[in-house]
């Protein structure tokens, strides 16, 4: 969300450091990222006055519905949803100050090292348990949405630009493949924020209705994982919506979604192939791998090594154990800045034409989604 038209045309050689604020502008959002995360609940902080706390004592306050509490039992509200909802009020309600913008932007950092740290909570054996099945559903599911996104786009006759973009940002993982297919496909800086309004307010929708659709059906944490890194775009959104769903739901979302990343390279080729008209492609000089290169996403790789190290015991246990505290925490402090940034006026920007295009996509895909991952959890395919 924090991606802008304008910083899509940087330099892709920048590095994410020198793309972000010094700290000297930026430590006003940072303070109040910590701050907020700290009275939300930072899980194993010593610290009695939070938002959590409260919820607590007022579930203890009022009458049980069906003896089980409002907030933590039938709500779910975790630290996750909790992070979000105060971020969102904040943003929403009261709105935030132009000087904290800036450190905000830190999110996707904390975010990234958050995905990182991941890696040293899985084994080789978690890999083997994905199995088959789940790595053919987002095969399956993001070449699939991509076709889609693109039927729908020449249906409602879009450009070939914006129908390339839509496609990455509803098929692939939201910004990042938006950001990263646009060069190929000579999306326009405005087209480049209306795919990125639409997925995000797609994701918003996602966030507040899937983890309660789950718990309708009965679905379990790693279906639920599995579900989330299918039907959410945008990867932040994904691993936001697993871990409001709890806390193995989103650990598996997280680890599912970089499969989905990996894909990135040939569904960017995919969509680009299929969207540009064979004029264009004869006349293009894009240097199609080079521009996928640069604008793959490094932290993906580190949660290659990071998981390569731990499946070859290189941490012991309790570095392990500890490494899953500052994993929450970052993620914890990433998501109070997700809903800190999620301004829901997003929902309007998308426009009469996107918002058909991309709402009916991704409802399709996800109750696709929804129905293959229900079925397959119910004949025991998925734990």
């Amino acid at each position: 969300m924090a991606v802008t038209a304008a910083s899509a045309s940087k330099d892709s050689k920048s590095s994410i450091w020198s793309a972000l604020p010094s700290f000297r502008e930026s430590y006003p959002g940072l303070l109040a990222l910590v701050i907020i995360a700290v009275f939300c609940e930072l899980p194993g902080l010593p610290w009695p006055f939070t938002v959590h706390h409260l919820l607590q004592y007022i579930d203890h306050v009022l009458p049980p519905i069906y003896g089980k509490g409002l907030f933590i039992d039938l709500l779910h509200f975790n630290y996750v949803v909790i992070s979000l909802a105060v971020g969102i009020l904040i943003r929403n309600l009261i709105g935030v100050p132009k000087s904290w913008e800036k450190g905000l932007s830190y999110y996707s950092v904390f975010l990234h090292a958050a995905i990182i740290m991941l890696g040293s909570q899985y084994l080789l054996r978690d890999m083997v348990k994905l199995g088959g099945v789940t790595i053919i559903i987002m095969v399956i599911f993001v070449f699939g949405s991509c076709a889609l996104m693109i039927f729908l786009g020449r249906l409602f006759k879009l450009e070939d630009s914006l129908c390339g973009i839509m496609a990455a940002g509803f098929g692939m993982c939201g910004v990042t493949a938006v950001v990263a297919t646009a060069p190929m496909v000579r999306a326009r800086s405005e087209q480049i924020t209306y795919a990125i309004a639409a997925s995000v307010s797609f994701g918003i929708f996602c966030l507040i209705g899937l983890p309660a659709l789950g718990r309708m059906l009965g679905i379990t944490q790693y279906s639920f994982g599995v579900l989330s890194a299918t039907g959410v775009p945008n990867s932040a959104q994904v691993i936001a919506t697993g871990f409001m769903y709890g806390f193995e739901g989103g650990k598996v979302a997280g680890f599912v979604n970089i499969g989905r990343i990996v894909l990135i390279p040939a569904g960017a080729l995919f969509i680009y192939f299929f969207t540009m008209t064979r004029d264009v492609l004869e006349a293009e000089k894009i240097d199609i791998w080079q521009t996928v290169k640069e604008k793959f996403p490094i932290y993906v790789l580190g949660f290659i090594v990071v998981w390569a190290a731990n499946c070859l015991h290189f941490f012991p246990k309790p570095s392990v154990f500890a490494m899953e505290k500052v994993m929450i925490w970052f993620f914890s402090l990433s998501f109070v800045g997700l809903g800190l940034q999620t301004n829901l006026a997003d929902v309007r920007k998308a426009g009469i034409k996107g918002a058909v295009v991309g709402y009916i996509g991704g409802a399709i895909k996800l109750g696709l989604a929804i129905v293959v991952i229900v079925i397959l959890m119910r004949q025991g395919y998925l734990r």
